[in-house]
């Protein structure tokens, strides 16, 4: 089944809190989405250059 996309705002907090030191369990539950999704969004930013 296709996933939905995550808004930009939802992106951005993960990049932010990821930035703050949180671990992705904690930001998984901060931003009500599974860890493995974080860790999907965190590598397709690293691949692009981004921090």
């Amino acid at each position: 089944m296709a996933r939905k996309r995550l808004s930009m705002r939802k992106i951005k907090d993960i990049l932010r809190l990821n930035d703050a030191g949180l671990s992705n369990r904690a930001v998984a539950r901060a931003c009500s989405i599974g860890r493995e999704t974080v860790r999907e969004y965190l590598l397709r930013a690293s691949e692009a250059g981004l921090s």
